[in-house]
């Protein structure tokens, strides 16, 4: 203990997670929040320290300074931990997950060139007071008390009920969609819930990269070969073409190169019919897809991002149905 009060010991709390709805729709019982396209972050402020937690249990604080100095500012000294998502704008003020990526992945240069902010949307903790159990509505509440935004952490606006228009002006704006949050939802850690629905306008997944191909041209790679894990074993899921529209492909480059493997990882080999370099599966992508075969596997896979806050094996059959 220090100044009577105890550090708080919740390095491992996991983000609750969206469910996918194809249509927005208008509600009372729901707030309605902007998705960001960012890395999800849960924030433990306590003690004049921050922490930073990504999905993955990975504590990201020392790649994003200025948003620990931020938090610590926001809260005013209280002992608290938030949920939200750290948020690249380009010029447009539309997300950018790539930069996001970039400036965690980098070093000193991205990160003095890409400013952050962290988009909050919920209270866990307040001063040694559990609030997982507390309604949505009330959380709310007691976020928008303890938290003061500054240039670089935010309080997230919500409507109520309000989902189709919100919808419509995300979608004129070029942000990737909304939540609607049941505002009676108690905080269920690590799980995928039906209270918060997830509305789109593009069709993405998380998958596993367990090698990629040449195609005899100046690229360095012709496609990323993905999975999913099912029965701890990956299975195949499609190819997306290599070429990064996104950002700096010499990360991808390298996380491809520090993961070469010998032996196919995937249950069944795919049949490219180009040469295949195998890689270990402990690296997830972001992919936007245009349709899904009859037996699961995705078609037209277009690469997004990559999602090193994510833990591969989370990128299950399961996830993928939802």
């Amino acid at each position: 203990m220090s100044g009577g009060r105890p550090t708080l010991a919740l390095d491992l709390i996991r983000p609750m997670l969206p469910t996918h709805s194809p249509e927005p729709a208008d509600s009372s019982d729901r707030l309605c929040e902007i998705k960001w396209e960012g890395i999800r972050v849960i924030a433990i402020v306590s003690q004049g320290r921050a922490r930073m937690r990504t999905r993955s249990g990975d504590d990201v604080a020392h790649a994003f300074p200025e948003i620990a100095d931020s938090l610590l500012q926001a809260v005013g000294g209280a002992d608290a931990v938030l949920d939200g998502e750290m948020v690249a704008l380009d010029d447009d003020g539309v997300p950018q997950r790539h930069a996001v990526v970039e400036r965690l992945l980098g070093g000193p240069q991205p990160r003095l060139l890409t400013p952050v902010n962290y988009e909050v949307f919920d209270i866990l903790h307040l001063n040694g007071r559990p609030l997982l159990d507390t309604p949505l509505y009330e959380r709310k509440g007691i976020l928008h008390e303890a938290v003061r935004p500054n240039a670089s952490t935010h309080v997230c606006h919500f409507e109520e009920g309000e989902g189709v228009a919100m919808y419509a002006a995300a979608r004129e704006l070029g942000l990737h969609g909304i939540v609607a949050k049941d505002k009676h939802s108690l905080y269920e850690p690590g799980k995928r819930s039906r209270h918060w629905l997830a509305t789109k306008h593009a069709r993405t997944a998380n998958l596993v990269v367990g090698g990629y191909t040449f195609g005899g041209n100046d690229q360095p790679f012709d496609s990323l070969l993905l999975g999913v894990f099912e029965g701890g074993r990956l299975r195949f899921a499609g190819a997306a073409g290599g070429g990064a529209g996104r950002g700096d492909p010499r990360f991808l480059q390298e996380m491809l190169a520090q993961r070469h493997a010998a032996e196919c990882p995937f249950t069944a080999e795919p049949q490219t019919g180009l040469f295949s370099h195998w890689c270990e599966p402990t690296l997830a992508v972001e992919v936007e897809y245009g349709e899904r075969s009859p037996d699961g596997a995705l078609r037209f896979l277009v690469f997004n991002s990559l999602r090193p806050d994510i833990n591969p094996q989370d990128c299950d059959a399961v996830s993928l149905a939802s």
